[in-house]
């Protein structure tokens, strides 16, 4: 019974894993969209263009670590549900490291070129 619900939370842990990359990268597409619209938007002075891209960021609880030579820094931290789930596959013990490894993992960053509204993992 026990090995049998490992089983499913391995089985559960990748098909969940799949559907946030897809979730991740449609999001990217989301916000890349939003920075080319903003700065196209010509009724806007470029500090208000800064602002806004700036703003969709914080609301989406990224910390804005940078800007330099026309390019955004942001970061987050992402609890993942599927890696969770993979590492709870591991006897339930390896849910605990997981948590571990969650705390003590870089960020993610994104790099946004404020010319073209270009956003790079980084």
């Amino acid at each position: 019974m026990t090995l049998l619900l490992l089983l499913v939370a391995a089985a559960a842990g990748i098909v969940v894993l799949l559907y946030e990359k897809r979730l991740r990268e449609e999001n990217t597409a989301k916000l890349q969209n939003y920075i080319v619209q903003v700065l196209h938007d010509d009724k806007l002075l470029e500090r208000e263009k800064i602002a806004r891209i700036m703003d969709l960021f914080s609301e989406n609880r990224y910390r804005i670590d940078d800007m330099k030579n026309g390019t955004l820094i942001v970061s987050r931290r992402e609890f993942s549900v599927g890696a969770a789930l993979m590492w709870l596959s591991l006897a339930g013990i390896g849910l605990i490291v997981y948590f571990a490894y969650y705390f003590l993992k870089k960020p993610e960053r994104l790099h946004v070129d404020l010319a073209t509204g270009a956003v790079h993992a980084g």
